[in-house]
Formats: C-alpha cells, structure tokens, sequence
C-alpha cells in the first residue's frame, strides 16, 4: 500500500472516530461500556486508565527508521512521568501533561489547607507540657507576704564606699580654675635620647636609611630645551640662494640699486650667518651631552648604597651631638623627633651647615640634592610630602641645638663639640664619595 494511502485510510478513521465520540456525546454517554465499571460511561478523560477507549486527538509521527508512531495522549502505551513531573511519550518526545502535588488527593481544590503555626506540626516538648503560672495570683502572694514582714527582718545592705580619686584634667586650666597645690608631681619618664647603646644606634640608622629611600625618589628635572635649530641655516648654498633671491627682489621693487659690491657684502654676511649657525649647534650637542652624563652622574651618586649607608651615619652622629645640646636636654619631651631631623639634614646638603668658627658638618652636595622632592612636585610620593612639610621643624632643632652649644661653658659642651667633630669628619668623607661615584 502507498504511503499516501495508508495516511488518507488514517484521517478516515479519524472522522469516523470523531463522528462517533459527537454521537455518544448527544445520547448522554450511553455506549459500550469500555470500563469494566458497570456504568456505561466510558470514562474517556480518565488519564491514569490507559487502558480505556482512545478518545483524543491523535498524533502522528515518525521514529528514526522512518516507521509511523500513532500517540492518542495519556491513553498512548509509551507515556511516562519523568523526574520533572511530566508526562513524555517515549517515542514521539511530546509532554503529554504535568503531575501536580494536589491531584492525588480527589478533594483537592488548589487552596492550602495546613497551618503554618509550627506548634501545630511540632511534637511534645521536651518534659511535658507545663501549665503556665498565674500571673496575678504570684502578685498578690508577693503583696500578703510583704505586709507581714517588719523591718526588723530586713537587714540594710550597706554599699561599700568607692574610694575614686578625682579624674586628673590634661591640657591648660580654664581661666576661672586655680591649679592644685597638693597634687603629685609628674613623673620624669626616661628618653630615649639618653640610651645610645650599640642596637639602639643600629635602630636609628636604619630608621635614616628609610627617611632617605622615602625622599629619595624625585628625578631632576629635565631642562627647559630650546627650540632645535633648522639644518637649513647651516648649509652655506641654500642661505646664499636665499640671500641672493631676497636681494633681487628688493632691488626689484626699487628698494636697493644693483651693483656688485652690494652682492660681494650679501655673500659675505651669508657666510658669516652660516659659521654663526654652525658654532651654536655644536655648542648646543656639547652641552646636551654634558648634561645626560651629569645627570647619570648624579643618579649614581644619590642611589648609592654606599653613600646612603654613610649618610646615615652622618645623622646619626649629628643627632646625637644636638642630643647634648642645651636646646635638647632643656627641651620637652617629644618636641623633636629624630624623622623631621633626619629631613631637615638631607635638606641641608642644598646649602651646607656650617658652626660658628666655620667648620662644615653637612657638605653642600647638589648631586644627593637633586633627587629631593620639590614643592608641589608630581612625582613625589605622600610619604614624601610629609617628611618634606617636617624638614622645616628638623632645621628649625638643628639651629637651634647648635646655638645653644655656644652658649654652654667649655666642659659642659666638650661631648656635643667632639660629635661635631666626627660629624664634620664623615662629612668631608660624604663629599668625598661623592665626587669619586661623580
């Protein structure tokens, strides 16, 4: 039989089916009793008895080897729920229909009926239930048995009396306080200043080599170039064509009478324009090199750790020379820091410092000064910025422990003067190191 044969005795059989289901319909469901109930009904829409009359509509489709799948629904043989609670026919791949929660259940209407009180769901607590107190008779047995109580029965408790002393004001008085008379005196707390053993004195060059790699980070600034000069004006035939032709048309426009010597002196002054031209270009790539090996120069000598190392050393021994000082032991606590001077000295190598009878203990070196960090600069760091806004108070100390060596006697400033000597000393060795990386 032809395929398009089988297809058309197909769709017959369909409208036959369809006929007779419109029939049975119209005599009340009357019929072959298809069930095996009794009733004669012929449950048609029942999707669980899928061995009942194939009332559907039926789908056609077609397997890999080309055969014919008649699927007539949840009456079809191959359906099966799968784990997502759909029904699949297992030939044709099609979702028949879905299993709900509530459908197993024939009084289902789709309404929630639990209660979401867990007390309703929960199981007896752990040690029975207990009866909960009555409130009111616990607050009238507590008034009856406070009326029948004397006070002799109660014993007072009597507090222990907290000895508090009185909260010490820190800071400046207000102007209606008077201050306190009795009041203990402070105690004198240590300084580090006064301890200068071996781990103490490593400490403080290590925390110089960390103010110096802080500051230590701007690069110099490159020089303001002029504009180069055109190659033009030092070849001697293109400035005397130019020279020429200017000539011409001046005399031209009856700006200059021609003659040979006027054009003997254009070519003479173009000659002298060309060597003119030529000097200053060799000028300019003299300098030029000059300044890229400086500024090598100097790199090298600011990066060094050699120098770096003996820096610090020259901090170091200054710090402890202005340690000595007047200034210093007179001074308060805390009001100079070893950070802002160990800036205030790098920032010194910009002009040297020199004693009162012209001794030099920081050398004037513009090689380590150059890498400072200017003000305002873009490439300094905010670590930076800050020492270099405490470099001021650092000269500010130095200054003044230096002065203040002045005017102390003879014996009293023998230890700050031989610091200052040994200073001076690594100082000239500084310079020396300097020159020799220069």
């Amino acid at each position: 039989m032809e395929m398009d044969a089988l297809f058309a005795l197909a769709d017959q059989a369909r409208e036959e089916m369809r006929a007779r289901q419109a029939v049975e319909g119209l005599n009340g469901g009357g019929g072959d009793d298809d069930d095996g109930d009794g009733d004669g009904g012929g449950d048609g829409d029942d999707g669980d008895d899928l061995s009942g009359p194939r009332t559907r509509e039926v789908a056609y489709s077609f397997n890999a080897l080309g055969d014919v799948h008649a699927c007539f629904g949840m009456r079809c043989k191959h359906v099966s729920l799968s784990h997502e609670n759909q029904y699949i026919c297992g030939i044709s791949g099609r979702v028949i229909g879905v299993e709900h929660a509530g459908d197993a259940d024939p009084g289902w209407t789709g309404r929630s009926t639990g209660s979401a009180n867990p007390d309703d769901s929960a199981g007896t607590p752990v040690g029975g239930w207990v009866k909960r107190r009555n409130m009111y008779a616990a607050s009238v047995a507590a008034y009856q048995l406070a009326s029948r109580m004397s006070d002799a029965e109660v014993a007072p408790v009597v507090a222990p009396a907290r000895s508090c002393a009185p909260a010490i004001k820190r800071g400046a008085l207000c102007v209606d306080e008077d201050p306190d008379t009795n009041q203990a005196p402070k105690k004198a707390r240590s300084s580090r200043k006064d301890n200068w053993t071996r781990e103490a004195t490593d400490k403080l060059a290590s925390e110089a080599v960390s103010v110096i790699d802080k500051l230590f980070i701007a690069t110099p600034k490159a020089p303001h170039e002029a504009p180069p000069l055109d190659p033009r004006l030092q070849n001697l035939e293109f400035v005397k064509v130019v020279a020429i032709r200017k000539y011409i048309k001046r005399c031209a426009d009856s700006e200059s009478a021609l003659n040979l010597d006027a054009l003997s002196n254009v070519i003479i002054h173009a000659n002298a324009f060309v060597r003119e031209q030529r000097a200053a270009a060799a000028a300019r790539h003299d300098a030029a090199t000059t300044s890229v090996a400086l500024a090598r120069n100097r790199s090298k000598a600011g990066f060094s750790g050699q120098i770096r190392n003996q820096l610090s050393q020259l901090i170091v021994s200054l710090w402890r020379a202005c340690c000595l000082s007047k200034h210093f032991l007179s001074a308060k606590k805390g009001n100079d820091s070893f950070r802002p001077f160990a800036s205030g000295i790098l920032y010194s190598l910009k002009r040297g410092l020199y004693l009162d009878d012209g001794t030099c203990v920081v050398p004037a070196l513009e090689e380590l000064a150059v890498h400072l960090p200017a003000l305002r600069s873009a490439s300094s760091t905010a670590a930076a910025k800050q020492l270099q806004s405490s470099s001021h108070r650092g000269i500010c100390s130095i200054q003044r422990a230096l002065t203040s060596i002045s005017q102390m006697n003879a014996e009293e400033a023998l230890p700050a003067r031989a610091l200052l000597r040994d200073a001076s000393r690594q100082g000239a060795f500084l310079r020396e190191l300097v020159s020799r990386n220069s």
